[in-house]
C-alpha cells in the first residue's frame, strides 16, 4: 500500500512538473506599436506590423515595398490608422530600396512625407528590435 501511494504521488508530482514546463516562457520588453499618422510640419506615419496585425480594429496596416530593376527602382510605403486615415509615399530613389529590404516582421516603420512635395518619401526608418515581436 505504501509503495503504491508513493508511486502515485511521484507520478502526480512528475505530471505537474511536466505540465507547468510545457508552455514557452517569454522574456524581454514587448512594445508592439499600433499605427499612428501625425499631421504636423511634415506628415508621417509610424507603427509596427505586429502592432497593426494584432490591433483590436480591422483598419490598421503599415508596410513598405521595394522594386529594383537594372535601370529602375521604386519604393513605396503605406499606412492606415485605427480611424481609417491613410498615408502613402513613394520614391524612385534607389537608396530607399535597401532601407526597406532590411524590414522584417519585427520592424518598427516610420516614414515621412514633407508637405508640398507631391507624395515623395522624405524619410523611411526601419528599426528591427525584439521588443516589437509578439
Amino acid at each position: 500500500m505504501k509503495t503504491t501511494l508513493k508511486k502515485m504521488l511521484g507520478l502526480a508530482t512528475l505530471g505537474m512538473a511536466l505540465l507547468t514546463n510545457t508552455a514557452p516562457s517569454w522574456a524581454g520588453a514587448q512594445y508592439p506599436v499600433e499605427v499612428a499618422i501625425i499631421y504636423d510640419d511634415s506628415t508621417y506615419a509610424m507603427g509596427s506590423m505586429v502592432g497593426a496585425r494584432y490591433s483590436k480594429d480591422s483598419n490598421q496596416n503599415i508596410g513598405c515595398t521595394a522594386y529594383t530593376y537594372p535601370y529602375y527602382s521604386w519604393t513605396s510605403c503605406i499606412a492606415t490608422d485605427k480611424a481609417g486615415n491613410s498615408l502613402a509615399c513613394g520614391s524612385g530613389d534607389p537608396h530607399w530600396a535597401s532601407v526597406v529590404q532590411a524590414m522584417t516582421a519585427s520592424s518598427f516603420i516610420n516614414f515621412t512625407v514633407a508637405n508640398n512635395n507631391g507624395g515623395e518619401c522624405s524619410t523611411i526608418i526601419i528599426k528591427n528590435d525584439s521588443s516589437f515581436l509578439r
